[in-house]
């Protein structure tokens, strides 16, 4: 049986005071549930179940004064599948990931969600990733792609929603990385009468909770409702105008059948129309925080349909660690001293590749630190294997396009992951 694990830490501030139960509701599991998922072999309607012998949902809760830290090979227990228009299937990427126990409010400049990849992780250990899918229009090819001019950047629910399995909303990208786009809805109940769970946390630290909360934010006692973005469609004939005011050179695709209005992050605009702010969230009351805390909801439209930004918006509103940035790598080292609740594996039983990069962004020569002869596979963000061999302290990247990248290693039967830019 996987169970929900319940951590509590306190918050002490000039400006807050309350308790944090930071790691409530991890699925933890402790009778070693494998993985399964359908796919179409052939043309739908017919699937092929695969049963991976890969342990689901989270292994191992650990935690310390400061973090709490998060194993996972980041599968569902659920059956995943079976995707219609994407070949990718998942795979256990075993990594790890840490949450600060005492979240702040970053007061500086606010720090964009990542590109391309995870913003935070569900409760399952699988990865919560953001709006965008890491490609924009290319004036020249008239089309979204990772070579894009970088001005009008697609918006993940609307190009990648129909590739979604109906079990998660997720699915696995060219990396065998399975993830959530807009709503995780496997972990939320349906119900509209009482408050939603919390369904994962963002890497600032908070959660992200499910689309229902209290009408009045303070008051437990006010009622359930839908709890609505604050953005809205703009109100534009083209699109040579970015949000904010300035103009677009060069301009974006005309607003038509091919491009709708919606296709872009940069088509919607703050309003403060509904119930939550620029970063998706609020300070309010929830069960888990009788005493105020800040969290994101996932949004959705009177018809039920996921609603953008969908779960943060396009900046966090706390402070993120550096290590945290940049898609979620899960290279985190669990120190020494920490206290850890095992389930399946234990924190001493399981271990991932250790390796940095650098320069990140590089324009030739990308190097890797803590591996030296493993396998290598480089992946291009549609899924396309472009380079592969075995590493000798650096890879040569210099004919690669300009763009970001998914790195595969393995090394003794260790896996581990990470992205790069080509500039």
């Amino acid at each position: 049986m996987k169970n929900k694990i319940t951590l509590l830490a306190i918050l002490c501030s000039s400006a807050v005071m309350a308790q944090f139960p930071l790691a409530d509701e991890w699925m933890l599991n402790t009778d070693g549930t494998t993985a399964s998922y359908e796919y179409y072999p052939g043309m739908p309607p017919t699937t092929q179940t695969v049963n991976l012998t890969d342990s689901a949902d989270v292994l191992t809760v650990c935690y310390d004064n400061d973090y709490v830290y998060i194993r996972a090979n980041g599968l569902a227990s659920y059956l995943m599948g079976p995707w219609a228009m994407n070949p990718n299937e998942p795979a256990a990427i075993l990594k790890t990931y840490r949450f600060p126990r005492n979240p702040q409010e970053e007061m500086g400049a606010k720090e964009d969600q990542p590109f391309g990849g995870a913003l935070g992780i569900a409760i399952n250990g699988v990865s919560l990733y953001g709006i965008g899918d890491a490609r924009s229009y290319n004036t020249t090819d008239n089309e979204n792609n990772a070579m894009g001019d970088g001005l009008w950047n697609s918006d993940a629910w609307v190009s990648e929603g129909p590739t979604l399995d109906a079990s998660g909303l997720g699915h696995a990208d060219g990396n065998e990385n399975y993830h959530y786009h807009a709503t995780p809805i496997s972990l939320y109940p349906g119900s509209t009468t009482t408050h939603s769970p919390i369904v994962g946390w963002s890497f600032d630290g908070f959660p992200i909770y499910g689309p229902y909360g209290y009408d009045s934010p303070y008051d437990a006692g006010s009622g359930i409702v839908r709890i609505e973005t604050g953005y809205s469609l703009r109100s534009i004939t083209d699109r040579t105008i970015l949000p904010g005011g300035g103009t677009s050179t060069p301009p974006g695709p005309a607003i038509n059948a091919t491009f709708p209005l919606g296709t872009y992050q940069e088509d919607w605009e703050f309003t403060d129309a509904g119930h939550l702010d620029e970063y998706n969230g609020r300070w309010c009351v929830t069960p888990e925080f009788p005493d105020t805390i800040y969290a994101y909801f996932v949004t959705k439209d009177a018809a039920g349909d996921p609603e953008y930004p969908y779960y943060v918006g396009p900046q966090y509103f706390g402070v993120v660690n550096a290590s945290e940035v940049g898609g979620g790598s899960g290279n985190i080292t669990i120190p020494g001293g920490v206290t850890c609740l095992g389930g399946t594996n234990s924190v001493d039983e399981v271990s991932s590749l250790e390796f940095s990069l650098y320069p990140n962004p590089s324009n030739g020569i990308l190097n890797v630190k803590g591996v030296d002869r493993a396998n290598y596979t480089i992946v291009d963000q549609v899924g396309r294997v472009v380079s592969e061999g075995k590493i000798n302290s650096s890879i040569d990247i210099e004919k690669l396009e300009n763009g970001m990248y998914h790195l595969h290693l393995e090394l003794e039967g260790k896996r581990a992951q990470s992205s790069f830019v080509k500039k």
